[in-house]
């Protein structure tokens, strides 16, 4: 094999295949970075045998080829070249890397070793790449690191017709967003179906496609690829379903108020500093133009701090938070105003933005206080 590429196309490619070699490969084969040279253009893979990132350019092909180097030293080695044309050529066993007056010898690894890379599925339609990279950011946060229940590691993707539904939850908050896509084709509008896609494979189709007006979407039953011009990634598919969220989420609510989002999630952080390991909830006293917030204890201190608000339906009400999940869930919401929704102090509280629910909602879960908890109960 033997090519020339500008530099710093070769530095992003292997940059982008990297995400998909495992830092403890299983196999020694799998540390490696995958480079193909055919006719105008060369191809540089990563693959763990769950998930495999592609990156094709155009390069100068010389001599077309099939080589396999550690991907994380071609990685360092390439981003540390200056950006000019670089030569790859294989020697013997090794593959030579110039660039400039720079020269580095790699060793190569067996290459008819390497697991074969998933073929890219055919197309199931187009998403809009910055509006659905910024909702699996919000999404995804809901989602559990708790490796006893995989299936809540992943986010939910929901097709119904030309909308897209995206959830994840980890028993505590579940993060529901909605956009529309462009199926391929007529008789795909008509399909409803869901699979839940691991959230570090979403995240990661989401840094390539964020700045992409529209980004590719294939769905299969055991695979989801994504693509963005000539960077794609694969990923594999988690078994089972999210709880359905039309049930949990309510309809009908008894206190509604609505105030600034940022300044909401400023007090809750300077509130949370009287907080500590034992106690880790805080107060929203919900009033008619104003929201309290508070906690702490007289062992450990108390913290208290309000901000306006509005009072737009129902009573005054008193709910307790998780502060870090409540602050999570602030952080997703899109708009400079957040919609607070009660049904009781002991039932999942629904934020969002004002008339802006279905393009993203949090549902949080109260905790239960001597104070908050209704007596009986």
């Amino acid at each position: 094999m033997k090519l020339t590429i500008d530099n710093d196309v070769l530095a992003d490619a292997a940059q982008w295949a990297f995400r998909a070699i495992p830092a403890r490969p299983p196999l020694a084969v799998l540390a490696g970075m995958l480079l193909e040279a055919k006719k105008d253009s060369l191809a540089v893979s990563g693959f763990d045998y769950y998930v495999s990132t592609r990156a094709t350019d155009d390069a100068q092909i010389d001599e077309p080829g099939r080589v396999l180097v550690s991907g994380r030293l071609l990685a360092d080695i390439v981003r540390a070249l200056p950006k000019q044309p670089a030569t790859l050529a294989t020697e013997g066993t090794d593959l030579v890397v110039t660039c400039g007056k720079a020269r580095f010898t790699l060793p190569t690894l067996p290459v008819e070793d390497y697991p074969g890379l998933p073929k890219l599925p055919a197309v199931s339609g187009t998403v809009p790449g910055g509006a659905f990279a910024d909702l699996v950011t919000r999404v995804a946060a809901a989602c559990s690191s708790d490796p006893a229940v995989p299936v809540l590691s992943g986010v939910e993707i929901e097709i119904d017709g030309d909308r897209l539904i995206l959830g994840a939850t980890d028993r505590y908050r579940f993060n529901v967003a909605e956009l529309a896509w462009t199926p391929k084709t007529k008789a795909a509008k008509t399909k409803t179906g869901k699979i839940v896609v691991p959230a570090e494979t979403l995240r990661d189709a989401a840094r390539v496609i964020a700045d992409c007006e529209q980004a590719t979407l294939s769905v299969t039953d055991s695979m989801v690829a994504f693509g963005a011009a000539d960077r794609h990634v694969t990923g594999g598919l988690i078994e089972g379903q999210l709880p359905a969220y039309q049930k949990l989420f309510p309809t009908e609510f008894e206190t509604i108020a609505t105030t600034s989002t940022a300044e909401l999630a400023a007090v809750v952080k300077r509130v949370s500093m009287v907080l500590d390991t034992k106690q880790s909830y805080l107060f929203l006293d919900v009033a008619d133009g104003e929201i309290t917030v508070r906690a702490g204890t007289h062992d450990t201190g108390m913290g208290l701090d309000c901000l306006d608000a509005t009072l737009d339906a129902g009573q005054p009400v008193t709910v307790a938070f998780n502060a870090a999940l409540l602050q999570e869930s602030l952080h997703g919401i899109p708009d400079d105003r957040v919609q607070l929704n009660f049904t009781t102090p002991v039932k999942p509280a629904l934020l969002h933005a004002p008339e802006q629910a279905a393009t993203y909602r949090a549902l949080l879960m109260p905790m239960r206080t001597t104070e908050t908890t209704p007596k009986g109960e």
